[in-house]
């Protein structure tokens, strides 16, 4: 079975319920986005196409949801670092003071305190988007190592074990920079980069753990978005009975939009607290294996850069 409490990890994700709010209050504006964006490109489309042939309508309507999809995504990649700022680092600040008992405002309060805890440690949001994404391709290299299970994929049989082992790695290293920052805040630690990297070593140290109990987690994920999606998918099919017509497909558009806003708002900070349990019961205690050190140090040039990044932040000495 799994080695954390699900009980603990609802009350965790309850006790920061103002940014389970703000989450979901801004996932479901970004698939309001994309639904009316697309919609209203494919509707340009759609009268434009009058002007020629059939194929010609079908195919500017295509092109025209194509471009509100594409412009949404746009806006969203120039603001993809304040929203990593602003939600998530701050969500887990929030998870990672309840989990040590700390008192936690509540309300509006809870965001600011929490985002504040975030600035102390890094002063710039550049800088905290610069270290998630070095984070995330250490952790590539830690999940490659681990991949060698997809040389036996010529075996008969075993295809679809290999599908699955990976998809149970990626789980596992979705919120590992997440709890990469976790830890940093309780060690209340200055060395962001050289904390990152201990925690990437210390990830590959205990990567069996962690991967089992990802199994779980990506069941509980996955059954989560479903559930979420036949749920919104019931009202969504009651106004195809009562409008059929092209409007079926947006209306199965939204619903799915509308499960994964509700995954990336309640799911996924369960995911984070219940990792988190496992996390920090397996490395209390722990220090780096040299050995992992080294091995990462050859395969990942992400490590090696946050590695440099800690020594230049303390003027070229290894932070002790």
């Amino acid at each position: 079975m799994w080695d954390f409490s699900i009980l603990r990890a609802v009350g965790l994700v309850l006790r920061t319920w103002p940014f389970t709010v703000l989450r979901l209050l801004v996932f479901l504006g970004l698939t309001a986005a994309y639904v009316g964006a697309t919609s209203a490109g494919a509707g340009i489309g759609w009268g434009i196409g009058h002007i020629g042939s059939t194929d010609f309508k079908a195919a500017a309507t295509f092109w025209g949801g194509l471009a509100g999809f594409g412009a949404v995504s746009f806006w969203l990649w120039t603001l993809r670092e304040y929203l990593t700022w602003m939600i998530v680092a701050g969500h887990v600040a929030a998870l990672t003071i309840a989990f040590e008992g700390r008192p936690l405002p509540s309300g509006r309060e809870q965001i600011a305190f929490a985002i504040a805890a975030v600035k102390a440690r890094f002063a710039e949001v550049h800088a905290l988007f610069v270290l998630d994404q070095l984070v995330k391709g250490a952790v590539g290299a830690v999940t490659r190592t681990f991949e060698g299970l997809a040389a036996f994929a010529g075996a008969p049989g075993l295809d679809g074990l290999v599908r699955l082992a990976s998809a149970v790695l990626r789980m596992s290293t979705t919120f590992l920079d997440e709890l990469v920052l976790a830890r940093a805040l309780i060690r209340r630690s200055d060395d962001a980069w050289g904390n990152a990297r201990d925690s990437i070593v210390l990830y590959a140290q205990n990567a069996g753990p962690v991967l089992k109990n990802a199994v779980w987690l990506t069941v509980f994920r996955f059954v989560g978005t479903v559930v979420l999606f036949v749920v919104l998918l019931a009202p969504a099919g009651a106004l195809v009975w009562f409008a059929p017509g092209a409007a079926t497909g947006w209306t199965m558009l939204f619903a799915l939009g509308l499960a994964v806003g509700l995954r990336a708002a309640v799911i996924d900070p369960f995911c984070i607290a219940a990792l988190m349990q496992t996390w920090f019961t397996r490395i209390e205690g722990q220090r780096p294996d040299p050995a992992w050190e080294s091995r990462l140090e050859e395969v990942s040039s992400q490590f090696r850069d946050l590695g440099a990044r800690a020594r230049e932040a303390f003027g070229g000495r290894t932070p002790g």
